[in-house]
């Protein structure tokens, strides 16, 4: 099957007064059509920065510094400002992280429904309205109709993540990117949220890159999971591979810090001691080694090299290089 999306050595920085900020660093993945790829990893891990880069929403001090990111085999990092507006909502759809501040205050919600699908689909006003109203139905928001002239702040915000979804699959796209879709959300409204994606992805086949620091979202929804630490990517696998084989410290620390409600005896949970690295100064070596209980001397001062595994599971780090080797 065709990749959906490749991205391959990805590197991202932003431009500080105090310094180069290395926020992406070397990050390659693909996605084919129908697969759900879930990114986890702490807080500053370069998870949301990964998909913005995509998108090309980097602000005016973020640079993609070097890398291919290919969509529908297409290279589109040299790309301009004018031509990205004709990917976003039509190839790709994002759900945006804050459902309280993703839509814009001063424009009701069916007008805000109506551009993307007026430009990207290239129907009349009416036609447009039309299809708006159909998603809104699509996705449980009640009298869709009379909904349409509500500003965002007559949503709950369970409502107003439902018309953020309804806007990122308005126009078909191939990719749904949805960063941290349930944050700022209740537990019930989660679940809901959750159970819409699921059903979305199976109707219509489309692939999602899904962020969350959820582990338990992510065991539900993905096919495959890539961990994320300090802007790199330390393991990737299957959710089998993630969840029941972990290889890499850093992924059996995020295991172990989050409850498991099918045990039947309750564990203290553990925390990673420490803090995630500076970027402007990061480690010379593995960049999880300062926090890492299993590091050595050569963690300290090199790199690791990606180890491929059985069946696509993938680790970056030297305990793993060390383990092949002496077998």
């Amino acid at each position: 099957m065709e990749n959906i999306i490749e991205v391959n050595n990805l590197k991202t920085s932003f431009f500080t007064p105090a310094g180069e900020v290395k926020v992406v660093n070397d990050v390659s993945f693909k996605l084919k059509k129908g697969e759900v790829l879930g990114i986890v990893g702490e807080s500053g891990s370069g998870k949301s920065i990964t998909v913005l880069s995509i998108l090309k929403l980097l602000g005016n001090t973020g640079k993609i510094v070097g890398g291919q990111i290919l969509i529908d085999g297409e290279d589109i990092v040299d790309k301009d400002n004018k031509y990205m507006s004709t990917i976003r909502g039509s190839k790709i759809g994002m759900i945006f992280q804050d459902p309280m501040t993703s839509l814009n205050p001063v424009f009701k919600i069916g007008y805000q429904l109506r551009e993307p699908i007026m430009k990207h689909l290239k129907l009349s006003k009416s036609e447009a309205n039309k299809k708006a109203i159909e998603m809104l139905n699509l996705v449980g928001i009640p009298d869709a109709k009379n909904r349409m002239n509500c500003f965002p702040h007559e949503f709950s915000g369970g409502m107003r993540q439902r018309v953020i979804i309804a806007m990122a699959l308005a126009c078909n796209p191939k990719l749904i990117i949805a960063d941290e879709p349930t944050t700022a959300l209740d537990v019930t409204i989660q679940a809901q949220v959750m159970e819409l994606m699921k059903k979305f992805q199976k109707d219509l086949k489309s692939s999602i890159i899904l962020i969350t620091h959820d582990l338990g979202v992510v065991a539900d929804l993905a096919d495959n999971i890539m961990v994320m630490y300090s802007g790199s990517i330390m393991e990737r696998g299957s959710v089998e591979h993630i969840f029941y084989n972990p290889k890499h410290p850093y992924t059996k620390g995020l295991l172990r810090s989050v409850p498991n409600p099918d045990e039947l005896v309750k564990k203290r949970l553990i925390p990673i001691e420490g803090q995630p690295p500076n970027l402007l100064n990061p480690p010379k070596g593995c960049p999880f080694s300062p926090r890492c209980p299993h590091a050595m001397k050569i963690c300290l001062v090199k790199k690791p090299e990606t180890v491929c595994l059985e069946d696509n599971h993938e680790v970056r780090c030297w305990l793993v290089n060390k383990d092949m080797k002496m077998g």
